[in-house]
């Protein structure tokens, strides 16, 4: 090992990170440190090619759709209008697809995807923000202080930023969790959970350290408060297919959130930028539940939001990030018209001679309701046609029954812009999302790539003229 300090800072550092991923028994997903060197090899190798080095990033907004699967936003396209149909997030100017698996599993949850893209390490399946090595149910573990992995959130309260989230989810669930909170099960959100599990260690956090922003805010003056705490539901909010015309009248928009949220975070005192964190946890729901309608309402709920955030931030100092954090079992079969309802036939099988859904999923609710013995697949046209429930309740066919949903586990998309956007092109880990959200706005020391190369106007012309006339 000494060897390594022989030679130049960045091979010592190589070193030493490789030597440490040794020391894991062969399993090396089983140390940060592989998570977190792989990243920085991808950051550095990255950062040289391309021009688009003008600025750091003051403030950070990272928006996540759970749930919202590639499949997902293209089916919501045509709730939302038409094929072409175009959402705000789909705008930024760079993308990329983030691969979800956790260290122990093929297929994410929200508690294993919200670590890696917050902590930058990837963990095992429903920890909140634990070392790779913990596994669910550890309990000791829990409060364990170097088996917890601190997040993007925690860097930046010490880089002097003030940071928010808001969810449409419970504050301890999803991944936000993974924000400010700990466990080794994502379950143990509260007492009677841990109760129930013979367990004394749930969410080890310090929630005050954080403005949260969840609730009715329409009669707030920002100008007269310096904290903020708004918690309107004992669950997740009501979906945004049962909002309005009378419905959950005390239920805020998720984009009346975001406008209150960025009003508090943009405060001529916070001079040093801020972090928000935006979830929208109802499409992952309305997925599990087999209610495509409402999960591609819940898409365009989602990006109105999004929008709100992204006007009222200046791409010049301001990195915008959106992503998903897991998949779904959503598939889109067939060869349905254009512009038609998400729930219609979109063929006919060659086998029983009954239409198919231009809609279904792998698992869930859903299956009762077409298949039936001893004549097996029902006309799902028919089912459809004789339904009582409302458009938005409507399930599709499932092909294993199941109480609720499981995820998918596709890659996730990732759209951004602002500066360091372009870093989030391509391919990559799911942890990566971190640490270039962590280079961009130099909220940790491995920004140092980022603010020694922050150009001027005059200096990328004269690259630009020497480029041209070399």
């Amino acid at each position: 090992m000494a060897l390594g300090c022989r030679f130049g800072p960045t091979l010592a550092i190589s070193l030493v990170l490789f030597c440490a991923a040794g020391l894991t028994g062969g399993h090396e997903e089983h140390d940060p440190n592989y998570w977190n060197h792989q990243a920085h090899e991808l950051l550095f190798e990255k950062k040289d090619y391309t021009m688009q080095k003008i600025n750091i990033a003051k403030n950070i907004m990272v928006f996540v759709g759970a749930g919202m699967s590639p499949a997902t936003v293209t089916a919501a396209r045509t709730f939302a209008g038409a094929e072409n149909e175009t959402f705000a997030f789909e705008k930024m100017k760079w993308s990329g697809n983030a691969r979800t698996y956790c260290v122990d599993s093929r297929v994410p949850d929200s508690a294993c995807a919200g670590t890696a893209f917050l902590t930058g390490v990837k963990s095992n399946l429903g920890t909140v923000a634990m070392h790779p090595t913990v596994k669910r149910g550890d309990c000791v573990a829990t409060s364990d202080k170097v088996k917890q992995l601190e997040s993007i959130a925690k860097w930046a309260l010490d880089a002097g930023k003030v940071v928010g989230f808001a969810t449409t989810s419970r504050v301890t669930a999803g991944s936000s969790a993974a924000l400010y909170g700990h466990s080794a099960d994502a379950r143990w959100e509260n007492d009677a959970e841990k109760t129930k599990t013979g367990k004394h260690e749930g969410i080890n956090s310090n929630v005050c350290q954080l403005y949260l922003f969840q609730g009715e805010l329409a009669a707030l003056d920002t100008s007269k408060i310096d904290h903020l705490l708004g918690l309107f539901d004992y669950d997740q909010l009501p979906y945004a297919a049962d909002v309005g015309n009378g419905q959950n009248p005390d239920t805020p928009p998720l984009v009346r959130m975001v406008h209150y949220s960025l009003e508090m975070l943009q405060k001529k005192e916070h001079s040093n930028g801020f972090l928000l964190f935006v979830e929208d946890g109802n499409i992952l729901r309305a997925h599990q539940e087999n209610k495509p309608n409402k999960a591609f309402q819940q898409v365009a709920h989602y990006s109105m939001a999004f929008d709100m955030g992204h006007m009222m931030v200046s791409e010049t100092n301001s990195l915008v990030v959106s992503l998903n954090d897991v998949g779904s079992t959503l598939s889109l079969p067939g060869y349905p018209a254009r512009d038609t309802d998400a729930l219609v036939s979109a063929g006919t099988s060659d086998q029983d001679s009954k239409p198919y859904l231009s809609v279904s999923y792998a698992t869930g609710p859903g299956f009762d309701s077409y298949y039936k013995l001893p004549e097996g697949r029902l006309d799902p046209v028919t089912v459809l046609q004789n339904a009582a429930t409302p458009a938005k309740e409507r399930t599709c066919s499932a092909s294993v029954p199941m109480t609720a949903g499981v995820n998918g586990g596709e890659d996730a998309m990732v759209y951004a812009s602002g500066p360091w956007a372009f870093m989030l092109s391509g391919a990559y880990e799911q942890n990566f999302v971190a640490h270039a959200i962590t280079f961009a706005s130099c909220i940790t020391d491995v920004c140092g790539g980022a603010s020694s190369v922050v150009l001027s106007a005059a200096t990328v012309l004269l690259a630009i003229v020497v480029k041209l006339f070399a």
